[in-house]
């Protein structure tokens, strides 16, 4: 992800309908299916960028930030973020059984070897220890967004849950989100591939009117709140929590 987009970013994060919505999912997730076995709990927010998910976070627990992007840490730190490290997830820099709880959020997808970083926090994370976890759904929203952003893929549910599956994790909850603006967004993302062609790939984080951006807050709050009760048959997104289990054998 260029210096351009991580500004952005680090803009638009703590105000913006799709970084607050999410915190409104991952919260919901976290507090209906997680039970910490620490106090306080140890939490790696992996690929953590601009340190958007932080004040979520470091509600349960003290948290630690990885990311692969010096900028991207200047940005985390900014935000407050003192225990920060530079690393490649796919290659975790921490002792195995080290922590309660890894927030692994629009990451995976932006991995050569998604496989590869599953098991490496399977590998750090504690006996019991949850993993809460996004990740963009449907190829076919695949767009101009997805290219600036460094995308290897979008998923499908089965696909994620096999993942985790073969990693050695339980998946406790697994579901489709921001599931009311599929529509719109695929539309979007159809007309922004047409009218950026042969032009410098752009995210779609384009600032809204404040009413607009507020009304879909409230709508992804409302989502949020019914999500842990329900699996939601389609969505941008895909949006879990699992359990790491012991592997066979040991």
């Amino acid at each position: 992800m260029t210096a351009t987009e991580l500004e952005k970013m680090a803009r638009l994060e703590d105000r913006y309908w799709w970084f607050v919505g999410r915190r409104f999912i991952v919260r919901s997730l976290v507090q209906r299916f997680w039970k910490p076995q620490a106090n306080p709990a140890l939490i790696l927010d992996l690929g953590c960028g601009t340190g958007g998910s932080f004040s979520l976070l470091r509600n349960w627990g003290m948290v630690i930030g990885l990311d692969n992007s010096p900028v991207a840490l200047n940005f985390a730190r900014k935000r407050g973020m003192k225990r920060l490290a530079l690393g490649d997830a796919q290659f975790l820099p921490f002792d195995e059984n080290s922590f309660d709880l890894v927030a692994v959020l629009d990451v995976l997808e932006h991995l050569d070897d998604d496989c590869q970083a599953l098991q490496e926090i399977w590998r750090v994370l504690k006996p019991k220890g949850a993993v809460v976890f996004t990740v963009p759904a449907f190829m076919s929203l695949w767009s101009v967004h997805d290219i600036a952003l460094a995308h290897k893929r979008r998923y499908l549910y089965h696909e994620i849950h096999d993942k985790f599956v073969q990693a050695g994790f339980k998946l406790l909850h697994l579901s489709y989100a921001i599931c009311p603006l599929l529509p719109a967004v695929f539309v979007f993302r159809k007309l922004q591939n047409l009218l950026m062609r042969n032009k410098e790939p752009a995210t779609a984080l384009i600032e809204l009117p404040e009413p607009l951006n507020r009304f879909l807050i409230t709508l992804l709050q409302l989502e949020a709140a019914l999500l842990p009760f329900v699996r939601l048959p389609f969505g941008v997104s895909l949006v879990g929590l699992a359990e790491k289990t012991p592997k066979h054998g040991e």
